[in-house]
């Protein structure tokens, strides 16, 4: 085993210390003074800095609280910061010298992390060093209730045994690794599986070393509930009553509330969990998350609510559920005032917390009467399935928790925090998110970004800070769901006026015009950006808004050539769709510029958990799957997590855009119809030969080959030869 001895919370928050500055931890001292006797968890969070003549000295009541004091130092005094693209602060020689500030005390008892898809979309393949990192990634930005998923599927499995099920057929219904979180959803299972046992068992070891650490630095996990999901063999050999629910592609079996075997599952899978994981008494299920309930009175939905918190108190009697309000939303047409009011009165109110997954786009806390007066957290959504684009609602961040709160119907707010579906964009967002979650809310959103900024580049100029205030009057005040969509991740079509249908991740709709303010804040990053810069944030900011660019530009070109193409008209197709092509592949070489862009690390983690050859080919097999055609080969989820990655970019997009190119030079020449059709079955078969691809295989013409890391080039040279093209393009 890996775990010994645990630390204390102020060993452990010593150590996150030193990994973070390394020898400069040595002029920082950390101190956790808990409230109470440590087990009232009703008390506020506080931190407070004392930068005296001695060490720096960085108090709290928890070690998130004493990390989020040394994130508050860094970046109000030093001018430094950490986010999860910049690790390292740049630190002075001395350490600036303030003396004693005032305490900060956070308003809310949670601060909330993660959603169930981010076990499928981001950490999927995570190991023990790249999670560490978050963890402390999270400890610096005030998290204290991280939802945990990690190793779930070794409770099921005993579970699933404890009540007859073979071993076979339980890891068959578990499924592959990268689709485990759809299953604890109850959309799907028996997919891109069986599921081996050296991955339930080395995540069940993972998921305790990262609860060890969690719960080490003060925070309170979130582990899985049961809402009544499970193998439809146990159903049949029991002779349980159930309904089958559909989900997109797939359908599931659900117990019946009023079936024995519901609370028998569901007391079997969470004392399993116990015995694995230990519990901090919260409880995350999901019924119906985006399937209709098969229940139509609201004594029938008020009986699932009690079923499914029953199955927590049976087995923890301070168990709190935590509840998803994406149904109330997404299926607003069945949870009528009646039904949502008749699901949670059923629940006592100091026995469920809401997270209101996507308040600053789209809240739910209005409609629902401020859910009847129990403790809810407002949650920014952001992004949903690592659709690429920059990004986001920084206004709507900064103030909409505060104003909730100051609401009538919202008086019951307990928290704000992150449920992306995927991380590892827009870091600015997640900043400023932080300051929400100690302060309340950020007054001056322009003054904070000119801050942001500062401790970002290392400088302050009138050019960055302009370039931000461009940025935040572009991309960062969005009105619609999510950045406009890129046509480079959509599958190409030969029906109607052969423009691409949107993936169903509610991007907002492709845009063939490059903001004004966008195109002025490339210039003036550019301008701004040093040849040292190009590894860095700026850099990476560089990269980003170029993305962008060229994500218009594209669009402009595939409606061109759609255009040309409608007209029958040869020479200006091949004109604009050329021009497609080449912007795909110059796609593809400024993403190799960044690691954190690259097909090649995802697959390389997938693999690394990997004990067989077989085991290798399922977890590439389901990395590659996910992030392109999702589900069965027609399903309508294909390319919902589509990425702007480079090697995804030129071995799955630019083939796919080659090949429609190709088919319409072929009809132009032939003077023959386009065969819409037969064009997308040949598309599909090409798809699933792409997935079933390995990276350590020679690839016959090079047309799957990845791009490496040691092919790259920096990235501000890149942005420098591709900026001239592109400038005299868009006139």
């Amino acid at each position: 085993m890996w775990y010994g001895p645990q630390a204390s919370e102020n060993q452990t928050v010593r150590q996150l210390l030193q990994r973070l500055l390394g020898d400069r931890a040595a002029e920082f001292t950390a101190d956790v003074v808990p409230v109470g006797d440590g087990h009232d968890v009703g008390r506020p969070d506080w931190f407070e800095v004392d930068a005296g003549p001695g060490a720096v000295a960085l108090r709290g009541s928890s070690g998130v609280a004493v990390a989020s004091a040394l994130r508050w130092y860094l970046r109000t005094t030093c001018r430094t910061q950490i986010t999860w693209d910049a690790p390292v602060p740049r630190l002075p020689d001395r350490l600036p010298r303030t003396g004693t500030a005032a305490r900060t005390t956070s308003p809310y008892l949670h601060r909330y992390h993660f959603n169930v898809c981010t076990f499928g979309y981001t950490t999927a393949f995570w190991d023990w060093a790249r999670w560490e990192r978050h963890i402390d990634w999270m400890a610096l930005h005030g998290v204290t209730t991280p939802l945990a998923m990690t190793g779930a599927s070794a409770a099921w499995q005993q579970a699933l045994l404890r009540c007859g099920l073979d071993d076979e057929t339980a890891r068959r219904f578990l499924g592959g690794p990268a689709y485990l979180p759809w299953n604890w959803l109850a959309s799907l299972d028996s997919w891109c599986g069986p599921l081996p046992q050296s991955w339930i068992d080395g995540h069940a070891d993972l998921g305790r070393r990262i609860l060890d650490r969690e719960r080490a630095l003060g925070m309170r996990p979130v582990l899985q509930g049961f809402s009544g999901h499970v193998p439809r063999e146990l159903i049949a050999d029991r002779g349980a009553r159930s309904t089958t629910l559909p989900w997109w592609d797939f359908e599931v079996g659900v117990l019946d509330p009023r079936d024995p075997l519901f609370e028998e599952f569901g007391t079997a899978l969470l004392t399993e969990q116990t015995r694995l994981f230990g519990t901090d008494h919260l409880y995350a299920a999901d019924p119906f998350i985006e399937t209709i309930p098969p229940v139509a009175d609201p004594a029938g939905i008020a009986r699932v609510a009690r079923a499914v918190h029953g199955a927590m108190t049976a087995v923890d009697d301070e168990a709190t559920w935590v509840l998803q309000a994406w149904p109330f939303s997404y299926r607003s047409d069945y949870w009528t005032p009646d039904r949502t009011r008749a699901f949670l009165d059923a629940i006592p109110d100091d026995r469920m917390l809401i997270l209101d997954l996507w308040a600053e786009h789209k809240p739910v806390w209005r409609q629902t009467d401020g859910y009847r007066g129990k403790p809810w957290v407002w949650c920014m959504l952001h992004s949903l399935g690592g659709r690429p684009g920059l990004y986001g609602k920084l206004d709507e961040i900064a103030a909409g928790a505060a104003e909730a709160s100051t609401d009538a119907r919202g008086g019951s707010l307990a928290g704000v925090g992150a449920s992306m579906e995927a991380f590892g964009g827009d870091p600015v967002l997640y900043e400023l998110l932080a300051d929400v979650a100690w302060h309340g809310s950020v007054k001056d959103v322009r003054a904070w970004l000119e801050n942001w900024a500062e401790a970002r580049y290392g400088r302050r100029t009138p050019g960055l800070l302009r370039a931000w205030e461009l940025l935040h009057e572009t991309v960062y005040d969005a009105d619609g769901p999510g950045p406009p969509g890129s046509v480079v991740v959509c599958r190409p079509t030969l029906v109607g006026d052969l423009r691409p249908e949107l993936p169903v991740h509610l991007a907002a709709p492709p845009s063939p015009t490059v903001p004004p303010g966008l195109a002025e804040a490339w210039t003036l990053l550019a301008d701004e950006a040093r040849d040292e810069d190009s590894a860095g944030p700026l850099g990476r900011d560089l990269c980003d808004v170029t993305a962008q660019v060229l994500t218009h530009m594209a669009c402009d070109q595939q409606r061109r050539a759609a255009d040309a193409a409608l007209a029958r008209d040869a020479d200006r197709f091949r004109a604009a769709a050329t021009e497609l092509l080449t912007t795909i592949e110059d796609l593809d070489t400024l993403l190799a510029t960044r690691p954190e862009y690259r097909l090649d690390p995802w697959l390389a983690e997938a693999g690394s958990w990997a004990t067989t050859p077989a085991e290798a080919e399922l977890y590439e097999a389901n990395a590659r799957r996910l992030l392109t055609v999702w589900g069965h080969s027609r399903s309508e989820l294909h390319d919902y997590s589509g990425r702007h990655w480079a090697g995804l970019v030129r071995s799955f997009y630019l083939p796919r855009w080659r090949r429609w190119y190709e088919h319409i030079v072929r009809a132009l020449e032939t003077g023959s119809p386009y065969r819409a059709q037969e064009f997308e079955a040949s598309l599909i078969e090409w798809e699933e030969r792409w997935t079933a691809e390995r990276s350590d295989r020679t690839v016959e013409h090079n047309e799957n080959a990845t791009l490496g890391s040691d092919t790259a080039g920096a990235t501000l040279d890149v942005v420098r030869t591709l900026m001239p093209r592109y400038r005299a393009s868009r006139g």
